[in-house]
């Protein structure tokens, strides 16, 4: 067996819907998952450039404040190879 360390985005114990940020802060029952380095400040970071390249019209402050409220926590997913 083999074991993968990631990272998930969560509010208060429960997955959150990445897409759904632009909205607000909503629960999904599959989270995506991220690189086991990867920091809500890295997030941002890319969020940032996206918004610089595509126009504010694909991303508002709201998206970053609603990603500011979540946290990146640890999970593994075991696999047989």
């Amino acid at each position: 067996m083999r074991e993968t360390q990631f990272k998930v985005l969560v509010h208060l114990g429960q997955y959150v819907d990445i897409n759904l940020l632009e909205k607000g802060i909503y629960l999904t029952s599959r989270p995506t998952l991220y690189d086991k380095d990867t920091t809500i400040d890295l997030i941002i970071e890319k969020g940032k450039d996206f918004k610089d390249m595509m126009g504010n019209h694909y991303l508002s402050d709201k998206y970053f404040e609603s990603l500011k409220q979540c946290e990146l926590v640890d999970v593994s997913l075991v696999g047989m190879i």
